[in-house]
């Protein structure tokens, strides 16, 4: 007989809810395609819908501000919504502007559908690790958040592949029609979830949230290694072909190599992040400005390439899930979404202020120099993440630190934790 896993003080755990988290996972990959795919396709809607091809990237920009401006209020708006009710809701509506998309006449038609469909996503993607939490033993939240963002690592190697290739063979419109067909059956899934019906109970809020500006920092940091992660992705085109010195079929297979070292990296995130609650995120980033700097060597030789990108492709797999775990774990009892609205706010902020940077860096100094300026971004969010992190190690130490915004809680502090009680569990709420 195969044994349980054990935590930390040896008790037996149960075995993760993998229904429920393929589920989530599914939903998580069918939402990620749906904001990923229009860039795959931005010749074809600019032929499509008589724009031109910048006007197309409007909305890829639109997608990303919309989520950055929208994600903290919805939050807060539907608090007191059922969580299975409310991801059926949002799924369904993914579905219906995807649709809406696809039929798109017009470039205005097709804006306001992505700009609604960002919204639910980005309400989507703020309760996600929260209520993932709720389904699982404190011990394994990280494992079961590992497992469900492994849906939206994979979007990048089969969901936009596959979109772009039907949207090659058949139209843009053909691959939209799918994804909102992709997304109604996630809904129909969702409504199995072990989640209750009835109203979440009301957490009582005495005064400020103690957490506040240390959900703010960190959040503003990990900010920060996404925007030095962008500043390179975004160009990574030319800094594989004009300064590595590859051509196209040697930048495809390197980019396959990314995206499959990223799976490979979201999957060993929940276990880093349960080991190493407080350390993982500054590790996370101080590699990552390690790995920034290390494609300076990129035009050394085609295994030198192969190993950094690899490298590079398996930090940007641990980053979003050991960053939005982190973010949990530091959250004010009963604010967690709120949190996780907070740090879904930064990464598209990243994504947008990434992009920008590196146009400059492009313009100014050529792809060559690229690297260079991502490692430093990043190596200044490192220094507060490491801050944070030695901050959180003695002030959890400490009389009366369980509740201070400076601890750093680990896998057994109870703020991480479902309720003891089913109902309260059922309820979607993190209890204290």
């Amino acid at each position: 007989m195969t044994p349980q896993p054990s935590g930390p003080t040896g008790e037996v755990l149960p075995r993760l809810p993998w229904r429920a988290l393929l589920l989530l996972s599914g939903a998580a990959f069918a939402t990620v395609t749906t904001e990923l795919l229009p860039a795959s396709l931005l010749l074809q809607l600019s032929d499509g819908l008589d724009i031109t091809p910048a006007a197309a990237g409007g909305l890829v920009g639109a997608w990303a501000l919309t989520i950055a401006v929208v994600s903290v209020p919805l939050t807060r708006l539907t608090a007191w919504v059922p969580r299975r009710r409310l991801f059926l809701v949002i799924l369904l509506l993914l579905a219906l502007t995807t649709t809406g998309t696809a039929l798109a006449p017009s470039y205005g038609w097709a804006l306001a559908s992505r700009i609604t469909a960002a919204a639910a996503h980005g309400l989507f993607w703020s309760l996600l690790v929260p209520t993932v939490a709720t389904l699982v033993p404190p011990a394994r939240i990280g494992r079961a958040v590992s497992v469900v963002l492994a849906g939206p690592a994979m979007a990048s190697i089969l969901g936009i592949p596959l979109g772009a290739t039907v949207g090659a063979a058949l139209g843009w419109r053909v691959s939209f029609a799918t994804l909102a067909a992709l997304l109604a059956l996630a809904a129909l899934g969702i409504r199995t979830l072990p989640l209750s019906d009835a109203p979440p109970q009301a957490v009582r809020q005495e005064g400020r949230d103690p957490a506040l500006w240390t959900v703010l920092g960190v959040a503003l940091a990990g900010g920060l290694v996404i925007t030095g992660h962008f500043l390179l992705y975004t160009y990574i085109a030319p800094l594989l072909r004009q300064f590595g010195g590859y051509d196209n079929a040697t930048s495809g297979i390197l980019l396959f190599v990314f995206g499959a070292a990223g799976v490979l990296g979201t999957l060993g995130a929940g276990s880093l992040s349960d080991r190493f609650p407080r350390q993982a995120l500054g590790w996370v980033s101080a590699a990552f400005a390690g790995s920034a700097a290390s494609l300076l060597l990129l035009d050394l030789h085609l295994a030198v390439a192969v190993v950094l990108i690899a490298g590079w492709g398996v930090l940007i797999g641990l980053l979003p899930p050991v960053f939005q775990m982190h973010l949990l774990r530091i959250a004010s009892p009963g604010r967690e979404a709120t949190s996780g609205a907070i740090g879904i706010t930064v990464l598209n902020l990243g994504i947008a202020t990434g992009a920008t940077l590196g146009g400059a860096v492009i313009d100014n100094w050529q792809a060559g120099a690229l690297p260079a300026v991502a490692a430093i971004v990043i190596a200044i969010a490192t220094v507060g993440l490491m801050v944070n992190g030695l901050r959180g190690q003695s002030t959890a130490g400490s009389a009366g630190a369980e509740h201070t915004a400076d601890a750093v809680p680990d896998g057994n502090d109870p703020r991480c934790t479902a309720a003891p009680d089913r109902s309260a569990a059922e309820a979607g709420e993190l209890r204290p």
